[in-house]
């Protein structure tokens, strides 16, 4: 029996919406902008048999439409219309009140660690994206919101470092059912940065999560507690490392620059393995780091201290990751949607002198070994940049308290 209907905004190529089907959810719409991730998502869910799990997807392709509600979105096509969740109810053949969970992942790259925070506004909430989702919540009011950002929302904000998480807990505990009254309704919640790592997610990648229970107080929502730790105790696991999740037999590890596994003896055909071409100065460089350390920072006062990039060279702090190695027994960095670019982070094999592949970055993410990429270099980092882990997902959604119904069976 499914434990709820799920639809999934913002769903990207569907990391989401595959850790909810792992732990037993019925997938019922999912919307998104990006056509590439889209593909991905339909390739993947929606034409897979999807039985190995207890949920399911149920829709044959998931909607493309304009998620930011007339707010401005520079990276949204003009031509794509915005939509409503009645919209999106009617696109789905769904009914008033039949959708039991929404999850949502709105692009937040103004609190990107990456960029630069502006001024917040007379205390607002910053960024479009996450209004327009708050505003969903509000057509459709859900039992349960499952909400994923980056981390930096917790402390974005140069004078008041919890606006935005303080609109946003407002915001929510001040929506209401038609038929509740102002005591009654509204959602409480349980929102922090969590590291995948300790869920089993090979990365150490930190995200603030948010769980929403309608009708809930804040003290009957709990996270699940963590199944893995760097240093485990008897009742959790050790992270997952680098060499757990890639060093595989179906995996060719020494490939040559610019070859895909496709047509190799002994190997079964994956383009999505493939290994970007570099030039000759920047395998000289990667040679030169290991021999060194993990880091380009590391060729600082050696003999080979003119391998380090033009770029770097008048840089006193900062871009340390930069062409780094990747250590094999521990997780991974954070995947970016620039993870098989070595200048972009610490994105180089842990032995070969390349960047890590796309299906290396994928499962690096948490998908399975199945998951179809696209073809394209840029499309395929991108969706797995942007995802959520799905082991992520799933040990939220699977925990026994987390699950739509009375209050009464549904605190988190």
């Amino acid at each position: 029996m499914s434990r709820g209907k799920v639809v999934d905004l913002f769903c990207g190529a569907g990391g989401a919406s595959l850790g909810f089907v792992q732990a037993g959810y019925e997938v019922v719409g999912a919307v998104d902008a990006y056509e590439r991730a889209l593909e991905t998502y339909e390739t993947n869910l929606c034409d897979r048999d999807l039985d190995e799990y207890e949920g399911s997807v149920t829709f044959d392709k998931p909607m493309r439409a304009d998620l930011s509600r007339g707010y401005e979105d520079d990276d949204v096509d003009d031509d794509l219309s915005t939509v409503t969740f009645e919209d999106i109810r009617e696109r789905f053949d769904l009914e008033e009140g039949e959708v039991d969970v929404i999850c949502g992942c709105p692009p937040c790259q103004n609190f990107s660690s990456l960029r630069d925070t502006e001024p917040w506004p007379d205390g607002k909430p910053k960024d479009n994206l996450l209004k327009a989702y708050v505003e969903f919540i509000e057509e459709a009011t859900p039992e349960l919101v499952f909400f994923e950002n980056v981390s930096n929302i917790m402390n974005a904000g140069d004078e008041v470092a919890t606006d935005y998480v303080d609109w946003l807990v407002r915001q929510m505990r001040s929506i209401k059912r038609d038929e509740d009254s102002q005591e009654e309704g509204g959602y409480g919640h349980a929102l922090d940065v969590v590291n995948a790592a300790n869920y089993g997610v090979p990365q150490k990648r930190r995200r603030t999560i948010g769980l929403f229970v309608y009708g809930a107080s804040n003290d009957e929502i709990e996270f699940p507690e963590p199944t893995h730790a760097e240093d485990p105790d008897d009742d959790k696991e050790p992270w997952v490392t680098v060499r757990d999740r890639i060093r595989r037999e179906d995996l060719k590890e020494d490939l040559d620059l610019g070859q895909k596994q496709v047509g190799i003896d002994g190997y079964p055909d994956d383009p999505a393995h493939r290994a970007r071409r570099h030039r000759d100065s920047t395998i000289e460089m990667i040679e030169g780091i290991r021999e060194h350390g993990g880091s380009w920072k590391d060729l600082e006062g050696t003999d080979e201290k003119d391998l380090i990039k033009e770029c770097h060279q008048k840089i006193d702090s900062g871009a340390s990751s930069a062409y780094g190695i990747m250590e094999w027994d521990e997780p991974a960095p954070t995947m970016t949607t620039r993870c098989a670019n070595i200048s972009s982070g610490r994105f180089t094999h842990p032995s070969e002198s390349r960047a890590i592949t796309f299906r290396e970055a994928a499962l690096l993410m948490g998908f399975p070994r199945w998951f179809k990429l696209p073809n394209t270099n840029q499309d395929a980092e991108r969706v797995v940049g942007n995802a959520v882990p799905p082991q992520l997902v799933r040990k939220v959604a699977e925990c026994p308290d987390v699950r739509p119904g009375p209050i009464e069976s549904s605190a988190v």
